[in-house]
């Protein structure tokens, strides 16, 4: 069964290159209202299960093309919608909302760094106590939250937003940066020593997907229903 497949939105211009694949090396369209511009293409559906980690690689291909000259509002994997028509009734419903924070991050990028328990903290359970095992990770939990002010501190003067996204295993810190300011970002938090008990991972740029509106990050959209 064949459905529409979206990537990813962005303001197009006369300079806009535009990839010539998507997935299982579909044919990219691009459906266009006034100066938005949204990337789709036919995809035989659903996915198969051995070829869903290959249809991600190919998917993130498509929005990163775009992302490489400008802002764009990556779509999820599963993002389908049964026809072209469907597609362009969501692109009329979204249009503002979608230039708007095109408008908003134009110039910005995000930068992420992760923070987690080094790999000596990771006792297996069965080798301490509770009670030992209750305190070592309130240590490691107060040593990421110190480190994640410390990060916050240090980029301080490139960041123009921060979120913070907290798991069991530690913290992701997204930083909203000026295009062309990423490696003043990893030199930034390269200087912050990071205690021993813990470890930290730096990458970007990316899309500023954990900045966008609330009602753009997550829109009213068909996802393979």
């Amino acid at each position: 069964m064949s459905r529409v497949l979206a990537y990813c939105g962005f303001q197009q211009d006369d300079s806009a290159s535009l990839p010539a694949t998507g997935v299982n090396g579909s044919q990219i369209e691009a459906l266009a209202l006034d100066v938005l511009l949204l990337l789709w293409s036919h995809v035989e559906w659903p996915f198969a299960p051995a070829a869903v980690q290959k249809n991600a690689v190919e998917f993130h291909g498509v929005i990163q093309h775009i992302f490489r000259e400008r802002a764009v509002i990556p779509f999820r994997l599963l993002s389908v919608f049964d026809n072209k028509e469907a597609l362009a009734v969501f692109a009329h419903d979204n249009q503002e909302r979608f230039l708007a924070d095109l408008e908003r991050l134009k110039t910005f990028v995000q930068m992420e760094c992760v923070i987690f328990p080094a790999p000596a903290q990771r006792a297996p359970v069965e080798e301490v106590s509770g009670k030992a095992y209750l305190e070592q990770r309130a240590g490691v939990a107060r040593s990421i939250a110190q480190a994640v002010n410390s990060v916050r501190e240090s980029v301080r003067h490139l960041s123009h937003d921060v979120r913070v996204r907290g798991s069991k295993n530690g913290s992701r810190i997204f930083v909203l940066v000026e295009r062309g300011r990423e490696q003043a970002f990893r030199e930034a938090i390269q200087q912050v020593t990071a205690p021993e008990q813990l470890s930290r991972r730096i990458s970007g740029p990316w899309p500023a997907a954990e900045f966008l509106s609330a009602w753009v990050k997550v829109p009213q959209i068909a996802e393979g229903q």
